[in-house]
């Protein structure tokens, strides 16, 4: 069975938090993003101590102002109204919580990141722990299909540097650090991980 450590969970209620405050109906990896930032276990403690300009209130503000959509308007001639920016949805004006279900998007960066976490674990570049931790969120929400990745990129911060940040904070000190593969094959116990994450319930 796939367990969760305690950084793994923490990160997770903060989430939970945080997609309340935002109104959001469903998780992504934005909220997930910012679970991990409030959470600040070692590994986020590490990636903001390297980039920052990575906090809760400025992806906040990147997440209510659709910051990562702002390109993709500029090239049609729109710009975003100025309410979206500020004006909290009718689910967190209530403060209802979102149902424990996650978006396609996050899904999906879920699959890319642990297929490539698992084939280092395989290799023997990353330590194969008995819990799965907060690295493989913060693993996901770096995948090119997350919408965190666009996020962080939009606030001027290299993403592919915090990957290299995240990975440095969990492999022993001194040890190289791996490089993070552009294919992974997805044997059995991948697939078995695919589908808990499949069927994450977050906290109410």
């Amino acid at each position: 069975m796939l367990m969760y450590d305690d950084s793994f969970v923490a990160a997770m209620t903060a989430t939970t938090d945080e997609a309340t405050m935002l109104g959001a109906r469903m998780y992504g990896s934005e909220h997930v993003l910012l679970g991990l930032l409030a959470a600040s276990d070692y590994v986020t403690q590490d990636v903001v101590e390297t980039f920052p300009g990575l906090t809760v209130p400025a992806v906040r503000e990147a997440v209510r102002a659709a910051l990562d959509d702002a390109p993709h308007l500029a090239r049609l001639g729109l710009t975003l109204p100025a309410a979206s920016a500020t004006a909290p949805s009718e689910g967190a004006a209530r403060g209802t919580r979102p149902r424990a279900k996650h978006t396609p998007e996050l899904q999906s960066a879920l699959n890319q990141a642990t297929a490539r976490w698992a084939h280092l674990r395989r290799s023997g570049a990353l330590h194969k722990e008995r819990k799965v931790s907060s690295a493989v969120l913060w693993l996901a929400v770096l995948e090119p299909s997350a919408r965190g990745r666009r996020l962080v990129d939009a606030m001027q911060i290299d993403p592919d540097g915090v990957r290299t940040a995240v990975l440095s904070a969990i492999v022993p000190t001194g040890a190289a650090i791996p490089t993070w593969p552009t294919e992974a094959p997805v044997g059995p116990a991948t697939r078995f991980t695919h589908w808990v994450f499949g069927h994450l319930n977050l906290p109410r």
